[in-house]
């Protein structure tokens, strides 16, 4: 029986030198899914160095259009050749594709999660202000169309954004639960991970301003920092302003052995972010042994189960954060327990999993 055939629109695919969790988690998904029971096209901006047309993973990969003006090409390939496809994906990430406008083909339109007020805080006033109008675009031109979320957090923010609720489906991301594993003890004295782009709105700044108060609390504590970005420089200026430099190490970019290493010995990884859809970094530490302390805002509250597998505390709190960090890190039997369940957890949400989720969604969508 011949393939039914899928067109999945994202901004960048894998290969892309920015990608990042949201084409992991596209990539991860649909070549399960393409193996299986579906053929599957991933439409992408083109990338200097990639060609324009190739097979990634049993997927036939296409690039075209500039980064900048992606969304008009995506959209005038979707109205060309949407007779070739039995289904369009399309990921609603910051400027919206706008399918239902110029497709009649099915559809369902995958929401990591919306930036809304918070793109104010990451980007410059005219940007913002477009992606944040686009966003709000979404409740008129895809009213009565079906939706994927990431997480529960996201599905309640496509519910206000003026969508039906009946109309969403949460399908989360999945992990390697065969490579993340603990791999290394845990340092003494303790370390703290931060793993993430240095960005402004990931919010590291708020883990290096706890440090002074955390270093009284825990003497010898020592916070890792892993990525790059823009944000780094600022962030620098930041440690040595507070006099935390022997207790704060920017790592860089790593690798993902690299990565791994830094979550198994860490004591605890520290998820600050204002915006997340999900947090799968919060899984990968809870693989590698280590429980997350993360913000309380959405999609982070969804990846983490306050008190179970993790710790959740309040931005706006700097000193609830430290003296809790300090509390856990002091009661070494709720730090197992804790651990135990964050990996028991953990466990149960491999890519196989998740893809079969996924699958189910599809399923329904065609029918």
């Amino acid at each position: 029986m011949e393939k039914k055939k899928i067109l999945l629109i994202n901004w960048r695919d894998i290969k892309n030198p920015e990608a990042g969790g949201a084409e992991l988690y596209f990539h991860e998904i649909f070549k399960r899914i393409n193996a299986r029971n579906y053929e599957v096209t991933v439409l992408s901006h083109s990338v200097k160095g990639l060609p324009d047309e190739e097979v990634v993973d049993g997927m036939r990969t296409i690039r075209t259009g500039n980064k900048f003006l992606f969304n008009y090409t995506a959209h005038r390939y979707a109205r060309k050749h949407q007779h070739e496809y039995d289904l369009i994906v399309e990921d609603l990430n910051k400027i919206p594709f706008f399918t239902p406008c110029n497709t009649k083909v099915k559809r369902l339109h995958m929401v990591m999660h919306f930036f809304r007020k918070s793109i104010f805080r990451e980007t410059f006033f005219p940007m913002a202000l477009y992606v944040y109008l686009m966003e709000r675009a979404v409740a008129l031109f895809y009213k009565g169309e079906k939706f994927l979320a990431i997480s529960q957090s996201t599905a309640d923010e496509i519910v206000d954004m003026g969508i039906k609720a009946k109309w969403i489906e949460v399908v989360e991301p999945g992990i390697d639960t065969e490579y993340f594993h603990p791999t290394q003890p845990k340092s003494d004295p303790p370390v703290i991970s931060y793993v993430g782009r240095l960005m402004k709105y990931k919010n590291a700044q708020f883990v290096i301003n706890a440090m002074p108060r955390l270093r009284e609390l825990v003497p010898g504590i020592v916070l890792e920092v892993a990525g790059g970005g823009d944000y780094r420089g600022e962030l620098e200026k930041l440690v040595d302003k507070l006099g935390v430099r022997d207790s704060v190490k920017f790592l860089g970019r790593v690798s993902e052995d690299e990565k791994r290493d830094l979550l198994s010995r860490s004591s605890l990884f520290i998820n600050p972010s204002f915006k997340e859809g999900w947090g799968i970094n919060n899984i990968e530490a809870n693989l590698c042994g280590t429980i997350s302390m993360s913000n309380n805002v959405a999609g982070l509250k969804d990846s983490v189960v306050d008190g179970v597998t993790g710790l959740l505390y309040e931005n706006d709190d700097p000193e609830g954060f430290c003296e809790k960090a300090a509390a856990v890190l002091h009661d070494k039997d709720r730090l197992f327990e804790l651990e135990r369940n964050a990996r028991e957890r953990a466990l149960t949400m491999s890519w196989d999993a998740m893809s079969e989720k996924m699958e189910k969604v599809i399923e329904k969508a065609l029918n």
